[in-house]
């Protein structure tokens, strides 16, 4: 800066002079040139001098204010705030300086910068003095660097600036976007990275969590066996639920809203459908008032036209052609000593009565089928049981030639035995979940119906027993995971032109229907309660539902026929009878079918350990009660002749043979 030309343009020039003052000689103007520190040496006292020739005193009061233009070379620019070098500032009493720093800043808004700094002169602040109390945020300091500056440092009292702040944006912070980009690629038991190869690949557990595999096996065995499960949520896991994923980038698209808007769909799906089938049942109800009403009505018109004695043998005709169906018992057959039979059915073309049971071969542990032949209900020639799973049988069915049968016995398989070879003819294996039940389409006398644990109704065709056909989540849209109790196609008729299936829950019953192009419609039939069986009779068309009791209400027997108006499906209602208040076990009821008018209804009451008889013809009154010792499990008519029925109940170990005579 010593050697520093002065600039000859006067524009750019620095004014710094306060007063108007005689110029200095040329000795005087050299030595304060070379008094003038470099910025690095801005803040250190020179060396002293003699001191110059004073100019002569200026009157401040004429000039109160010195307006100063400085160079931006002249600012220095420090750590916490710039340093404005002004020169030439006589010791005076007091001096307001106007000091405007203007800086170019695209989306700065700054108020006004113009501040007055008031100076102290050194004889104000002493060398020992305090400072005056100035609150600020950026100190400017001014210093003078002609031989009469003062040695003491000003600090001003400056206003703060305000700075328009842009809104943050967090949906495109790049720290966030980092995190989510990360969040499906770092394994979350060592937070680093997996790859698709190696020790580390991405796995995943049944849950659906995702793991290094290295990772996650080193957690299973560190665990005991027993409380092993995912390092996530906990859920219960085992080595071999260690699943690979071969995908190589997984993104999951945030669908939540539009779950929220398909279950609130599916929620007002459901209210119209709950509101037409009110709408059906009060019809059908209408209906039946307006028929008894026309009934009354010719009786009345015929009371007036053919006399008391021709009324009263109308009114009476129905009591004297009243028929007592009676049960007398036939045979009672221990089938084994060990508890463990369920199930029945019965086979009219081969004239066999198939008896699941324990099995009593001490090789072949497990469960059974066993064969009795009707009339005589003695062991049918050839092999006198069959093996046919390790588990309880729950449910046994007949296809519609009478050859095949099958078996569901809470297992994950299901397999098709040949009646008169007594071999397995194909085992299918739909999904993990148990199952409960099983039937043959009699339409489609290949097609075979499996009820799952979960509430899932399967459907194969038996000569490819590797390929599903369709699974139905039956009630899953309604929370319903209950399981499925009994599966009964229904055959073509007036009303169901291409038939269909109904399948009975725990905790609903559902009809579904095939339609002309081959295609199931699924209807929630309009009945409520916790049910334990379900038959269907085609002879009649009546179905006959076992509801289980309540604390208020006893077991109740529904006998209704499916109907159909303005396209939805609904029961219809017939008889209602009322069983046991007690119910433990899930007994199954049955219904035979007499004539059009008739129909019998067997069903085991628990709290008085009878077996009770109801019939159409008499309402809601029992028309037999055997007392049994024994809970009868399952029930099952028996048409050997045209002219003989019997009834089949089965307890846990013996199965009575009950023969149905006509009064």
């Amino acid at each position: 800066m010593d050697d520093q030309e002065e600039p000859d343009d006067p524009a750019s020039v620095a004014a710094n002079e306060v007063v108007p003052a005689p110029e200095p000689d040329t000795t005087a103007a050299e030595e304060e040139e070379s008094t003038r520190d470099s910025s690095l040496e801005m803040f250190e006292q020179p060396a002293p001098s003699p001191p110059p020739p004073l100019p002569p005193p200026v009157n401040v009061l004429d000039e109160p204010v010195v307006h100063m233009e400085i160079e931006l070379a002249r600012i220095q620019q420090g750590m916490l705030s710039p340093v404005i070098v002004i020169s030439n500032i006589n010791n005076v009493p007091e001096v307001q300086a106007t000091v405007e720093i203007s800086t170019d800043q695209g989306n700065e808004e700054e108020e006004d910068d113009t501040v007055p700094i008031p100076l102290e002169p050194e004889s104000a602040a002493g060398s020992d003095g305090p400072l005056p109390d100035v609150a600020f945020e950026e100190p400017i300091e001014l210093s003078d660097s002609s031989p009469n500056r003062s040695g003491q440092m000003f600090t001003p009292r400056r206003k703060k600036r305000k700075r328009a702040i842009s809104p943050k944006k967090l949906i495109d912070s790049p720290v966030q976007s980092k995190d989510e980009d990360e969040e499906g690629l770092l394994c979350p038991i060592c937070f680093d990275a997996w790859t698709l190869t190696g020790d580390h690949r991405v796995v995943s557990l049944k849950c659906g969590h995702l793991f290094g595999m290295s990772c996650i096996k080193r957690w299973m065995q560190n665990n005991p066996a027993a409380t092993r499960g995912c390092a996530t949520c906990k859920a219960r896991a085992t080595m071999r639920d260690i699943r690979f994923i071969y995908a190589r980038a997984i993104k999951a698209v945030d669908n939540t809203r539009e779950e929220e808007l398909l279950q609130e769909l599916n929620r007002e799906k459901l209210k119209v459908i709950d509101l037409n089938t009110k709408l059906t049942v009060v019809n059908m109800k209408v209906l039946e008032q307006s028929e008894k009403i026309d009934t009354l009505e010719r009786k009345l018109l015929a009371f007036g036209q053919g006399g008391a004695e021709f009324s009263r043998s109308q009114f009476d005709g129905g009591a004297e052609h009243r028929h007592n169906y009676k049960l007398f018992l036939e045979k009672n057959i221990e089938i084994t000593r060990e508890s463990g039979c369920r199930a029945l059915a019965y086979s009219a073309k081969h004239q066999l009565l198939l008896i699941s049971q324990k099995s009593t071969q001490p090789l072949f542990p497990g469960y059974s089928i066993r064969m009795l032949q009707v009339p005589g209900f003695v062991a049918s020639a050839g092999a006198a049981s069959m093996l046919v799973s390790s588990r309880s049988v729950r449910d046994i069915a007949i296809d519609a030639s009478d050859d095949l049968f099958a078996c569901a016995a809470m297992e994950k398989m299901v397999k098709v035995f040949s009646i008169q070879n007594r071999s397995v003819q194909c085992t299918i294996t739909p999904s993990q979940d148990p199952l409960w039940s099983c039937a043959f389409d009699k339409e489609r006398s290949k097609f075979l119906y499996l009820g799952s644990q979960r509430g899932s109704v399967y459907v194969y065709d038996i000569r490819q027993p590797d390929q599903l056909l369709e699974e139905f989540r039956v009630g899953h849209g309604q929370n319903d995971y209950t399981g499925v109790v009994k599966i009964c196609p229904v055959e073509p008729t007036s009303i169901i032109p291409c038939g269909g299936f109904l399948v009975c829950k725990l905790k609903s019953i559902w009809f579904y229907e095939y339609t002309p192009t081959q295609q199931i419609e699924s209807h929630l039939l309009n009945i409520t309660g916790a049910f334990s069986a379900m038959s269907y009779n085609p002879d009649s068309g009546l179905i006959l539902v076992s509801v289980r009791p309540t604390t208020d209400k006893p077991t109740t027997l529904v006998l209704a026929t499916l109907e159909k108006l303005d396209g939805v499906f609904a029961l219809k209602l017939q008889h209602t009878f009322e069983g046991s208040r007690v119910q433990t076990v899930m007994y199954r009821c049955a219904q035979v079918y007499l004539n059009d008018a008739d129909t019998l209804v067997a069903s085991y009451v628990e709290d008085s350990k009878m077996l009770s008889t109801w019939c159409t013809n008499r309402g809601r009154l029992r028309v037999q009660q055997l007392p049994m010792n024994e809970g009868i499990l399952d029930i099952c008519p028996i048409r050997a002749t045209p002219g003989q029925t019997y009834l089949a109940a089965l307890s846990e170990c013996r199965c009575r043979i009950y023969r149905l005579n006509t009064e």
